[in-house]
């Protein structure tokens, strides 16, 4: 078991441990109450290493297969995933752990706990990269419930107010101006205990750029052209390192795109690993398939497994198989326990430029869209190019990526038809907050008087 994957077994320990809490004082002191193999403070990179293994559980879980199929890259066939992501029977008390996650048990609270360690110890680098693992996992929280808590959230003040969507961008855009500074400071970084980059300190402010720029596409439909602007500039300072080869760049395993860090065993695992191989419940969508098939795309026998010899099928977004039974898994490659899955890459800021020079006017888009087909080994378009042409590939790119659902709910592209019980007038727009903060923060409103679409995707797609 190598260094990495002992310290995330202990960080699991070390999680559980955290989130308990005693109830009486009765038989305890040394050799009675503590626990060797449960510690109950952790070490700043102990914590540094749990909060890293939560965030990856985010990212990878439910969240990510429910962006998946309602962008219908996947379907939902039974159970829960056809309810959540076939019907949009998405309710409160479904997605009140995966919200509370980006708080407590290696969320917000901790990230933070572990910027204050840095700073007491005058660690400027570890201090930036937690900054940018907080603006991520901020970010991908305001992409899905808009208005959330987040000035208040870790000030000793229980019952948060909301702080509108709009102004969490603001924050995150400038916690990330922030910890680029911090990252070409001095300290000792945290070394192995950085699961992504082993504390590349340059890797981690690239990262830090695209993210910004995919957050201020995330404003695009409401500002316009300051908002592409943005984006651009800091897109073109972002993760540059172009994959090896066309098996790394189908795989999104470029050595600067920020991946998720696993290990083979069950504990250790890619999450879509272990629900997979316990679950047949999400199969490929037939709107994306059939889209890979007609470009003859080679990721096609990487994103899914062939139901017979070279025979593909896929099922739709009510969930109902198409063209027969049974239909296409997700593919070893993709699924696979030790695969990094990546959540910003070296593709997606090709596209994010390349989606900004387009909506500004520059025609050397083109270039950075064929940088991104020729690198899986597709043939470059002849142009001129459409945002279509440019989201489409952006869909493929972001396979099992929740960043897919907000790009679709920016740019209405792909051209998608909703599904739904009884069919609905649109893809859903965001997620309820989760019941259990519902239940102890009055701020939040009750589900009937939720908005149905954030402050960032004021306006519907349409669909086909």
């Amino acid at each position: 078991m190598t260094a990495y994957n002992r310290h995330i077994r202990v960080a699991g320990l070390l999680a559980a441990a955290l989130g308990t809490g005693g109830c009486s004082d009765f038989l305890t002191g040394p050799g009675l109450s503590e626990n060797p193999n449960q510690p109950v403070v952790a070490t700043a990179a102990q914590l540094f290493i749990a909060s890293q293994g939560q965030a990856f559980v985010r990212q990878e879980g439910q969240l990510a297969r429910t962006a998946g199929m309602f962008v219908q890259q996947l379907a939902g066939t039974f159970n829960q995933q056809l309810a959540h992501g076939s019907n949009y029977l998405n309710t409160e008390s479904d997605y009140s752990i995966h919200y509370n996650g980006f708080y407590i048990g290696g969320g917000l609270v901790d990230w933070r706990k572990i910027q204050a360690a840095a700073v007491e110890a005058g660690d400027a680098q570890t201090e930036g990269i937690a900054q940018v693992w907080e603006a991520f996992q901020m970010g991908t929280a305001a992409s899905i419930w808009g208005d959330i808590p987040y000035r208040e959230a870790v000030i000793g003040n229980p019952t948060p107010h909301l702080d509108p969507q709009q102004q969490v961008y603001a924050d995150i855009q400038a916690l990330l101006s922030t910890a680029i500074t911090k990252l070409g400071g001095s300290g000792p970084g945290p070394a192995g205990a950085d699961l992504v980059f082993g504390g590349n300190t340059g890797r981690w402010t690239r990262v830090a750029r695209s993210l910004k720029a995919r957050y201020h596409l995330h404003t695009a439909e409401r500002l316009g052209a300051p908002a592409y602007q943005a984006a651009l500039a800091e897109a073109l300072l972002g993760i540059n390192e172009a994959p090896a080869n066309a098996d790394a760049a189908m795989l999104g395993q470029g050595a600067g795109d920020f991946r998720a860090f696993h290990g083979t065993s069950i504990q250790e695992s890619n999450l879509w690993s272990q629900f997979l191989n316990a679950r047949q419940d999400i199969v490929a969508g037939n709107a994306f398939l059939q889209t890979l098939i007609a470009r003859n795309d080679p990721r096609l026998p990487v994103y899914f497994a062939p139901v017979s010899g070279t025979t593909y099928r896929g099922a739709n977004q009510f969930g109902t198989a198409v063209g027969g039974s049974p239909s296409s898994e997700v593919g070893a490659p993709r699924r696979a326990a030790a695969y990094r899955q990546p959540f910003v890459s070296w593709a997606e800021t090709q596209l994010i430029i390349a989606e900004a020079k387009f909506q500004l006017g520059d025609v050397t888009a083109i270039n950075h869209l064929n940088s991104v087909r020729t690198s899986v080994g597709l043939p470059a378009l002849a142009g001129p190019i459409t945002l279509a042409d440019i989201m489409t590939e952006k869909w493929i790119v972001m396979f099992q990526n929740i960043e897919a659902w907000s790009d679709y709910r920016r740019t209405c592209f792909p051209v998608l038809s909703p599904g739904g019980t009884p069919v609905a007038a649109a893809i859903p727009g965001r997620l309820p907050y989760g019941l259990a903060e519902r239940q102890n923060n009055p701020n939040i409103p009750a589900p009937a008087q939720q908005p149905q679409r954030n402050w960032n995707d004021p306006t519907p797609c349409s669909g086909s």
